[in-house]
């Protein structure tokens, strides 16, 4: 086993090899500047936009109650028109699509469908 080292010492030697040290702090580059390592942060990001909540919670006669207020047909909810008021379903349109919500459903969205 003492040969088997002793072997190894040699060989390393006569290769020139270093061995390697765990502790050893690594060596900078030459060029390194120290101020040129250091980069701009990245460019914040606007965080997006909260997708607003249409809760329709009642619907009496030619009215329905959206998000705490009565709306008609015609009348503008959070960026979208008022198409249609039924007994359970109440209709927005938003451009040339059709969203159909239901009266205190639990999932409030049952339909949307593009318009032609």
């Amino acid at each position: 086993m003492t040969a088997w080292i002793i072997a190894c010492l040699i060989v390393s030697t006569a290769l020139d090899a270093q061995m390697y040290d765990p502790f050893r702090k690594a060596a900078r580059p030459k060029n390194a500047n120290p101020s040129s390592a250091l980069l701009p942060p990245p460019p914040m990001l606007a965080a997006p936009q909260p997708a607003t909540v249409t809760l329709v919670s009642a619907v009496m006669n030619d009215k329905a109650f959206i998000n705490g207020a009565w709306y008609r047909v015609g009348d503008k909810v959070n960026d979208r028109e008022v198409a249609y008021i039924q007994n359970r379903f109440v209709g927005l349109r938003e451009g040339n699509r059709l969203v159909v919500f239901g009266v205190g459903a639990t999932r409030p969205v049952l339909r949307a469908k593009d318009l032609p």
